[in-house]
């Protein structure tokens, strides 16, 4: 079996290269059939998902990819990531502090952390993530807009002012797929 996953693998490569999105999925897909518990294949389907901007389709496999690889800091950010998205906040901020236990050093998981714990109404937390986030990844303009958020939210107007303007100050370029963030 595993050349007949292999040659879809090959399939799914061919298809991106030509820019056919939805056969690449679908070749993707059939090499995960063949492969049912293969948290790798399930994996990338999942983050497929997320780079496409389809984040309801992503929750699924990596799901089952998160019951697989429990110790994965990358499938459980995302999948916590994709679950916070959809308004499964909850679900969600438990995948991402487990991320972000496995992987203290993976800023994106503290950013996605703390905005999961603004839309809980939990302030605190939310600016201890965030400031976690903009350690680690200083240049990040969206991790210093959400700490300023929180900063106004818990009532600490100076702060929230100094991190605005330190966003203000980052280039706006164009966010990566949280996906390829790593």
């Amino acid at each position: 079996m595993p050349s007949a996953v292999n040659a879809w693998i090959v399939l799914a490569r061919a298809e991106k290269a030509v820019g056919n999105t939805e056969g690449t999925l679908r070749a993707i897909g059939k090499a995960a059939e063949l492969a049912p518990d293969s948290a790798i294949m399930l994996t990338v389907i999942g983050y497929s998902y997320i780079n496409l901007n389809r984040i309801p389709q992503a929750v699924p496999p990596l799901t089952r990819a998160a019951k697989l690889a429990p110790r994965d800091f990358l499938v459980q950010s995302q999948l916590g990531f994709c679950l916070q998205s959809i308004g499964q906040v909850d679900a969600g901020i438990s995948h991402l502090e487990t991320g972000a236990k496995l992987a203290p050093k993976y800023g994106p998981v503290w950013e996605h952390l703390g905005v999961a714990y603004q839309k809980k109404g939990r302030h605190r937390d939310a600016v201890k993530a965030l400031e976690k986030a903009t350690k680690i990844m200083p240049g990040h303009r969206t991790s210093w807009e959400h700490l300023a958020q929180s900063y106004r939210a818990s009532g600490d107007i100076a702060k929230a002012e100094r991190a605005s303007a330190k966003a203000r100050s980052l280039p706006t370029g164009r966010a990566m797929p949280v996906a390829q963030r790593r």
